[in-house]
């Protein structure tokens, strides 16, 4: 339309319609386009969606933020329930009862696009609690979770309750994010109070196992306790005035009629731990660190420096910050049979080093498979033999900035910016951490580094020991049936008897129940260093095999080709010799990609690997047969450039990806699908180096989805005289455990994760990231 269109248009619009505001909002700014003298910014409403991909990456970190927003607003308690979730297009509800909105409060700040309000007021209304968030994604957590959302929020003294409806299908590309309407009213409601937010068209499944991991994040979300002083005197202040009764979030599975509440595993496990770690620096960057254990009567204060042996020397960039972390040993000597497993098993879940900051986690700093302190990485080294990895410890930093100038969050909400004060704090934490177990190590009078003199350890194995034990106690048992006691009455020394004799059978039952865990524990060991030997063997014959081989193959193949030049005429015989043509090449073909990799691997050149490039040399290989398979290897979407892992071995992503690979082969046998698929995804998201491996198979049930990566669980045929081929080859129930051996060695981490529509299993292996010096050197 003409500029004079428009302006009679708009003008009939306000003289007819003058309630009609959308209409007069596009005409108006549609005529704005014909101002000469001045230009405006304009959104494209594509950006909601691009927002919300990139800004909040994980379901989970999505879920977090709307947590944090019913905390922000002094809510006491926040439910959420995840309604038919098993698989995608379920509901979420998160209602809380904290002050709510009212319309205006509704529309500047849900609806205001990176609202400053949190800025203008970082401490809560009611209860003046810190808040949790500054940059105003939360309307893009709700986007990433769900298509659709109604947010029904009542002001505390309202009269009534105000509702908006937002259908994010509305918000596509190549149009004004201004001439999109979301409808709101008013209406009377019997809640007093609070904030329900109602997700249609979850975009992920959540079944018991996810909605239990989120669990986990919530549960983390908020510092439990202060460390230092002045947060503690802050605290407390606040709290006495404010009378904040605290904040606790619910979680809820529906399906159907049925509710489910989700419980947390996590229990009071703090008093099975050998020592606990606790440190602070001072405004001034000195450091300090005690030591603390009722088992080895140590209670000790260190004076740590900035640099090794310089006590004296404070950081220069680290100020004010604190952390406690509980030190736990997973053997019967120090936690109760009954126990150790669950706490072993719980370790893995909510165990390491987790950070606060302002009183709110920061993710993934503590995760399973995040390695910020470089835990784990110090003990694959072993030059210090104490245990110290990062299941061994539950603890967690408390990190102070408000102004957010020392410690700054990435934009996507998970991680730190690499600033000289976080570099000073995982140098402060690490030390402390190694010097605490260093000091708990000679307690223990065990051999503590690698390169320690003249120790002498007990040498006897924990079975032997055990059992001689279990002997003298069993003697015991015996010998206090005769022994004379100074009771008043025959019933008192004979309920004695009884009493004592009880104990001490509880005791052998529990030295019983170690033994034959140690017992199954050495077999298993025998059995897996066995195949991993037998395994060593083959390999070693299979690369004398393919190196051999190829001078026999050039000679296969130049023979062929002379075959080929006879008969002509024979359609029959030229049509055979071309098939066994083809069959030599992709024998050559495979001959030179796996005599590649022995080759590099013998001479143990660690260089970083281009993911995209070595998945596409692994499949150029491998779809020579994907016709013999039955198996269709889709177009693999790479999502970013410079796609390099740390460092590793080339003949290593063989492995990882020929294991993955034969595994999917198998699923979709399993399955009996005409139409087999394998895709992958590769990217990169917060410096580390992503592959997903799709497939629509059988799938992996959520009970194996763990165990699959355990030594000797397989679910293949077992190995036998009717047995597949296929499943003869990985067979052992090693493959994925050997593949999850190498992904840890270079502080990776892979795990099976929620696969999209037509695709049934999806394994995800994260690699750190090849630095600029790891390029340079290469």
């Amino acid at each position: 339309m003409t500029e004079s269109e428009i302006r009679r248009l708009l003008t009939q619009t306000i003289e007819t319609e003058p309630e009609n505001y959308s209409k007069v909002l596009e005409l108006s700014s549609m005529l704005s386009r014909f101002d000469r003298k001045n230009v405006r910014f304009s959104v494209d409403a594509g950006v909601i969606d691009r927002l919300g991909r990139e800004l909040v990456g994980k379901k989970e970190t999505a879920v977090s933020e709307l947590v944090k927003n019913a905390y922000d607003a002094d809510a006491k308690k926040v439910d959420l329930t995840f309604s038919d979730s098993d698989y995608e297009g379920g509901t979420l509800e998160i209602s809380d009862d904290g002050i709510g909105m009212s319309r205006e409060e509704l529309i500047d700040g849900f609806m205001k696009i990176s609202s400053t309000d949190k800025v203008h007021n970082p401490k809560s209304p009611k209860y003046k609690r810190n808040r949790a968030g500054r940059k105003g994604i939360g309307r893009f957590a709700v986007q990433r979770l769900g298509n659709r959302l109604a947010i029904i929020s009542r002001k505390e003294g309202s009269p009534t309750a105000v509702k908006v409806t937002i259908d994010w299908s509305l918000y596509k590309g190549d149009q004004d994010l201004l001439t999109i309407n979301n409808q709101i009213e008013e209406f009377e409601s019997d809640r007093a109070f609070g904030t329900t937010l109602t997700i249609e068209g979850l975009r992920d499944k959540w079944t018991i196992a996810s909605i239990e991991r989120v669990f986990r994040y919530i549960s983390a979300l908020i510092q439990p306790f202060p460390l230092s002083k002045e947060r503690i005197k802050q605290e407390k202040e606040r709290s006495s005035k404010t009378l904040d009764p605290g904040f606790k979030a619910s979680l809820f599975k529906k399906d159907g009629s049925e509710t489910i509440a989700i419980a947390d595993e996590q229990s009071m496990i703090f008093d099975y731990s050998v020592a606990v770690f606790e440190g602070i620096v001072d405004d001034h960057g000195h450091s300090l660190l005690s030591i603390k254990s009722k088992r080895f009567e140590i209670d000790e204060m260190i004076q740590l420096g900035a640099e090794k042996d310089k006590f004296e020397l404070g950081y220069g960039h680290l100020r004010n910050v604190s952390f406690k972390a509980y030190y736990f040993l997973y053997t019967s000597d120090y936690i109760p049979t009954q126990q150790l497993s669950k706490i072993r098993e719980l370790s893995h879940t909510a165990g390491g080093i987790r950070l606060y900051r302002n009183g709110f986690r920061v993710l993934p700093y503590g995760e399973f498979g995040d390695d910020w302190i470089e835990l784990d990485e110090s003990e694959r080294k072993r030059t210090l033999l104490a245990r110290h990895a990062n299941n061994n410890f539950f603890g967690f930093v408390e990190v102070y900035d408000p102004e957010g100038e020392k410690f700054q969050e990435t934009s996507s909400r998970e991680g730190l910016l690499d600033t000289s004060s976080f570099e000073e704090l995982k140098d402060w934490v690490y030390r402390s951490i190694i010097t605490g177990v260093i000091r708990i190590g000679h307690a223990r009078d065990i051999k503590v580094t690698s390169g320690q003199k003249n120790w002498q350890g007990k040498a006897d194995k924990p079975v032997r020991k055990l059992k001689a034990l279990k002997e003298e106690l069993e003697k015991e048992a015996e010998a206090v049936k005769t022994d004379s006691y100074t009771e008043k009455t025959k019933e008192e020394i004979t309920d004695r008897l009884i009493d004592q004799n009880e104990k001490i059978r509880r005791t052998v039952d529990t030295i019983d129940e170690v033994i034959a865990e140690q017992e199954l524990e050495d077999s298993l060991q025998f059995k897996e260093t066995g195949i991993l030997r037998v395994l060593a063997s083959l390999g070693l014959s299979i690369g004398i095999f393919t190196h051999e081989i190829r001078h026999y193959l050039a000679a296969i193949n130049a023979s062929t080709k002379l075959l080929s030049k006879k008969y002509k005429e024979d359609n029959e015989y030229q049509n055979k010799i071309a098939g066994l043509l083809d069959n030599v090449r992709t024998l050559r073909t495979y001959t030179s990609y796996f005599d590649k990799a022995i080759s590099e691997n013998i001479t143990r050149e660690l260089v970083p690997q281009e993911v995209p490039l070595v998945v596409s040399q692994f499949f150029k290989v491998v779809s020579l047969d994907s016709g013999l398979n039955q198996v269709e290897i889709q177009q693999t979407e790479i999502n970013g450039a410079d796609l390099f892992t740390v460092p590793m071995h080339s003949s290593e992503w063989a492995t990882i990806l020929f294991n993955l690979y034969t595994n999917s082969l198998k699923a979709i046998k399993r399955a009996k699908t005409d139409n087999g698929k394998v895709w992958l995804r590769i990217g990169k998201e917060n410096r580390r180096v992503y592959l997903e491996f799709l497939d629509n198979g059988d799938g992996i049930p959520e009970v194996n989805r763990d165990r699959i990566f355990e030594p000797f669980f397989t679910t293949s045929t077992s190995a036998g005289h009717f047995a597949d081929e296929q499943d003869e080859i990985l067979g052992t129930g090693l493959g994925l455990k050997i593949v999850k051996d190498i992904i840890n060695a270079y502080d990776g981490s892979i795990e099976v994760v929620d696969a999209p529509s037509d695709y049934s299993t999806n394994i995800r292996i994260e690699l750190p990231e090849a630095t600029e010096k790891d390029l340079e050197n290469t």
